[in-house]
């Protein structure tokens, strides 16, 4: 098991998932798009120079590239990127971060420290985890502010 410091709450700690799928600013929206389907995901963030500067969903692609007919080899992720990016930081409880991918509408969110990018939690990871919680009324409630119901 990693151990992690006492900043880091046993709640991130158990979520944390330290590979950060990402492209660098000025890709074009087809580069994220192979990387999404190569790692299997629904969204990428956005980096400049190791700094996380925005997200692309699967529904950013469709909304506001396949449906409007652009170019995907063209059209820059920085052109349909979502800002700011959700992040919490590594003290966070399981109401904070739920609440946080409920209110931003995203399903992948950053852990920081002291300004570093620590890793993401995903909504996959947060449901799995609240599934496993023996007091029913407790997963209701997480399901429900996290809008996985």
């Amino acid at each position: 098991m990693v151990e992690f410091p006492l900043e880091i709450s046993r709640a991130v700690a158990s979520l944390l998932q330290e590979d950060i799928v990402s492209v660098e600013s000025g890709a074009t929206v087809s580069e994220a798009a192979e990387i999404m389907v190569q790692k299997s995901v629904r969204n990428i963030f956005v980096m400049s120079r190791g700094v996380p500067i925005g997200l692309v969903r699967d529904w950013d692609i469709v909304r506001r590239v396949v449906a409007p007919k652009l170019n995907p080899e063209t059209v820059k992720v920085d052109e349909i990127m979502c800002r700011p990016v959700a992040s919490v930081k590594a003290n966070a409880e399981l109401p904070e971060i739920a609440a946080l991918m409920a209110q931003t509408g995203v399903r992948r969110i950053l852990v920081t420290q002291d300004g570093k990018v620590l890793g993401t939690i995903t909504a996959g990871s947060l449901l799995n985890t609240v599934s496993h919680f023996p007091d029913r009324s407790t997963r209701e409630v997480l399901r429900s502010i996290a809008g996985l119901t």
